[in-house]
Parts: C-alpha cells; sequence; structure tokens
C-alpha cells in the first residue's frame, strides 16, 4: 500500500506540491471561520513564499489580516521561518504527516500536518500556555487552476526524464 505522501505526490517534491494558490479556512476555538482567505506558495530561489491574506475576525478585531512564512530547505527535508527569518518548525511531508513544535515564550505551540490528497492540506495546533489555550484548526484548498499548473508540471518533468537519461 502507497504511503500518503506517494498517493498525493508529496513525497517527490514539496514545493512543488505546494505551489500555486488555495482557499484556506481557519477555525480557531469555536469560530469555524475566525479567518477566511487565500494562501499562495511562490517558489524562490531554493524554497518558497508562503503568503495569506483574508479577513480575520478574533477577539473583538474583524479586518483584513495576512502573514507571510518561508519554506526553506532544512537538511533532507524542509524548515518554516517567519518572514524576518527566525525559525518556525520542521516541516517533512514525505509520509504525508508531520508533527511539529514551536516554543513561543512561555507559550507552546504542538501542531500536526496532515495531507488529505493532492488538493488539500490541514494544519492543526493546539496552543498551550500561561497566555493562550486555543485549538486552530485550518484547511488549505487547492484552486482548480493552480492544480492543472502543478499537473502540466508533473508531465513536462515526466517527459523530459527519459529524454535526459539518453
Amino acid at each position: 500500500m502507497p504511503r500518503a505522501a506517494e498517493r498525493t505526490g508529496v513525497a517527490g517534491d514539496l514545493i512543488r506540491w505546494l505551489s500555486g494558490a488555495w482557499s484556506l479556512r481557519r477555525a480557531i476555538n469555536d469560530d469555524p471561520e475566525a479567518f477566511v482567505g487565500e494562501a499562495t506558495f511562490t517558489v524562490e530561489r531554493d524554497g518558497a513564499r508562503w503568503h495569506e491574506t483574508g479577513r480575520l475576525r478574533l477577539d473583538g478585531h474583524v479586518g483584513p489580516a495576512s502573514r507571510t512564512l518561508l519554506v526553506v530547505p532544512a537538511g533532507d527535508a524542509w524548515a518554516v521561518r517567519f518572514e524576518d527569518d527566525r525559525p518556525f518548525h520542521p516541516l517533512d511531508l514525505r509520509d504525508g504527516r508531520c508533527e511539529v513544535e514551536h516554543p513561543c515564550g512561555a507559550d507552546r505551540y504542538l501542531g500536526t500536518y496532515t495531507c488529505l490528497g493532492d488538493d488539500e492540506l490541514r494544519v492543526a495546533w493546539r496552543v498551550t500556555g500561561p497566555s493562550r489555550d486555543d485549538t486552530i484548526l485550518t484547511h488549505y484548498r487547492r484552486h482548480r487552476a493552480s492544480r492543472a499548473s502543478v499537473s502540466a508540471q508533473s508531465v513536462t518533468r515526466r517527459a523530459a526524464a527519459p529524454a535526459a537519461r539518453r
């Protein structure tokens, strides 16, 4: 039976798999639509820029919000870093699932990334500490146009591979 990552295409190239536009819905505690928006993964150098933009509803605030993260090489896997290059957590989705941890002052973020298919990713966080007690669940779903682009890249790479071996 193939591993989850082999079924989703993540095993080959995480950056290629992520690249493109995704819709996202983030539940925070009891609000199933605390953040609704889009994420784009743009290939940069040897990694990707992960940018989210949308509408946030949290602690009395309702309005636009965004964040940018970086996915960069880290040994034989990847690491997620904040936009200012501070470390966030490792990311290894070769098996289709990855558990991560991020200390933030006295608070602790425990997360799980799960590939749900070629076009879906779920990220779950449990945040505990003196200033936090939160459950955060984000569903990412690839936009159809982005899926067509990734599929075309896969076909092009597969078609070019035999010629490169000659």
